[in-house]
């Protein structure tokens, strides 16, 4: 008998142990309702009871049971009488909504215990929630960049061929620079060459990379696409044609000396054609005739495009940043 009664003894603190009881004396003005928070752990058993304080005849009382935020777990709508018990399912914070329909104020009994086997008693924290909503629209000026192409230059040259430039003295090379203005994203140029120099002026004459370009800028095409889709100006025979980035190697060029070009922007047995040069800086184009018997006519348009800045009206939503205060279960 004595070992039973030890034994009843410890179920006895063991259910007993964690439970957690409420009650208080709740008024609820008309029309108006009252939430309240309830932790929990999962497995822990909620009891809940609410009646009328001292028998008043309020009819239109309606309780609400939910998983925080607005999971609804049970419900009863015009009672005076509210019993119910649930084991929860998770970690949490329930709520318990206590509504208030009648047209008087009405005090509420309210009681809720919690029993769990756990040592820590659950309990509610709270953790700041920012949430951003935009509100009126408002304008503004903006600074954006605009793309605006400009003809920079137009060269036209005569280039005698390797062995007159050898013998007579021609030069069978030219460089020149190419000062491309500030704001500069990118330059082309577009090239013709040919051994009539009737052939060089008609072409010259029909050179139209800069409208083309702005065309397809006006109608957000892109560039390099359109000018891979572009027909060649007439080309009859060809030269070498390279970009230099610096004066030295520009010099070095013109004297026949070994030198570096960018590789990007330079042709070699290339007759005519549309080409774009990766660069913002200051640079040097070389033209140089192989051929060993005749000379050559050439003739080139640099184009360059710039961001020009323009300052524009545009609309904003303001965004309207609110902070609330979250519930959870402190673990």
């Amino acid at each position: 008998m004595k070992n039973v009664f030890i034994v009843a003894i410890l179920l006895c603190g063991f259910y007993s142990y964690g439970k957690s009881k409420h009650k208080e004396i709740i008024t609820i003005k008309a029309d108006s309702k009252k939430e309240i928070l309830i932790p929990a752990y999962k497995g822990d058993t909620i009891r809940i009871h609410i009646d009328l304080y001292k028998g008043k005849k309020a009819k239109l009382n309606n309780i609400y049971f939910l998983k925080y935020p607005n999971t609804i777990l049970t419900k009863a709508e015009k009672i005076k009488d509210f019993d119910y018990g649930f084991i929860t399912q998770d970690n949490g914070v329930y709520k318990l909504v206590i509504a208030n329909n009648n047209k008087k104020e009405v005090d509420y009994n309210l009681l809720y215990t919690i029993s769990s086997t756990r040592k820590k008693k659950p309990a509610v924290g709270y953790r700041i929630q920012k949430d951003t909503t935009y509100g009126y629209e408002t304008s503004y000026l903006k600074t954006v960049a605009i793309p605006e192409t400009k003809q920079i230059q137009t060269e036209k040259f005569y280039l005698n061929s390797t062995s007159n430039a050898l013998l007579k003295g021609g030069k069978n090379r030219i460089v020149f620079p190419v000062n491309l203005p500030q704001g500069t994203k990118e330059w082309y140029y577009v090239f013709t060459a040919s051994r009539e120099e009737q052939d060089i002026k008609s072409t010259l004459s029909t050179f139209n990379l800069a409208s083309q370009l702005t065309k397809y800028i006006d109608e957000n095409a892109s560039l390099q696409q359109s000018i891979a889709s572009m027909s060649p100006p007439p080309g009859a025979n060809i030269c070498d044609i390279y970009t230099i980035k610096d004066e030295t190697n520009a010099k070095l060029f013109k004297e026949k000396e070994d030198f570096r070009y960018e590789l990007d922007g330079s042709r070699e047995n290339y007759k005519s054609g549309v080409v774009t040069v990766n660069g913002q800086q200051k640079s040097y184009i070389g033209i140089r005739n192989p051929d060993n018997l005749y000379g050559i006519h050439v003739g080139i348009e640099i184009i360059v495009v710039v961001a020009k800045t323009e300052r524009k009206e545009a609309t904003i939503h303001i965004p309207i940043i609110t902070s609330s205060q979250v519930p959870y279960l402190i673990e």
